[in-house]
């Protein structure tokens, strides 16, 4: 054992003869070589996405039931506000003295009339047929002299015009806008039936400032 000890102190000193260290320099060194500290190794884990991914399964599961939900309940819809298409077939049994919508949300592939009596004299009906079997419906009424009507429904303003507005509950929504022009009351009633498509009151009131 002595022996073997006699042994490194000769290896260590022949690391340092001749090559100009002290005794010093040398302590130093050694101390500095077998003071450092060994590296530590750290295990890399593997990142776990799984609830991550479920997460977001959920929320897109989440966002179309409540997409189809809000469709079916009339929550969620689409509104026309899409370019408006020229009708410029006034039919010929309507009178001159009542103007005719020029702008409507769909093409028109039939149009049906009729005079019947309505709430304030006799109505020419007019009716125009989209390709989903959507209809605007529109009465043309003349009113008597002096008579004060009073629009029960939402007031709104068609240009310069009275009107009133209502709408119904639903997918299937039914847009109504009746309004006053010198002695003329018109009505036009908006029915989406399959399109899928509903009118905002705007759209309807657009679509009254149209008649000319």
């Amino acid at each position: 054992m002595d022996e073997l000890k006699s042994l490194r102190g000769l290896m260590k000193e022949e690391t340092f003869k001749g090559r100009g260290f002290t005794n010093k320099m040398r302590e130093n060194i050694l101390n500095e070589i077998h003071s450092k500290p060994s590296k530590s190794f750290s295990i890399w884990k593997k990142p776990n996405f799984a609830p991550v991914l479920s997460f977001l399964f959920f929320a897109a599961c989440l966002s179309i039931f409540v997409y189809f939900g809000g469709t079916q309940l009339g929550i969620i819809g689409n509104n026309a506000s899409a370019p408006l298409y020229e009708a410029s077939d006034r039919p010929d049994f309507l009178g001159k003295e009542f103007k005719f919508i020029t702008k409507i949300p769909f093409k028109v592939e039939n149009v049906n009339t009729e005079a019947k009596e309505g709430p304030y004299g006799n109505a020419q009906i007019v009716t125009l047929m989209g390709p989903e079997k959507q209809t605007i419906t529109m009465s043309f009424q003349l009113l008597e002299p002096g008579l004060d009507l009073t629009l029960s429904e939402e007031p709104v303003k068609v240009g310069t015009s009275k009107g009133s507005y209502s709408e119904t509950e639903g997918p299937l929504k039914i847009s109504r806008l009746t309004w006053m022009e010198g002695e003329a009351i018109y009505e036009m009633k908006y029915m989406p039936a399959r399109s899928g498509i509903t009118l905002t009151k705007q759209d309807m009131i657009q679509m009254a400032e149209s008649f000319r």
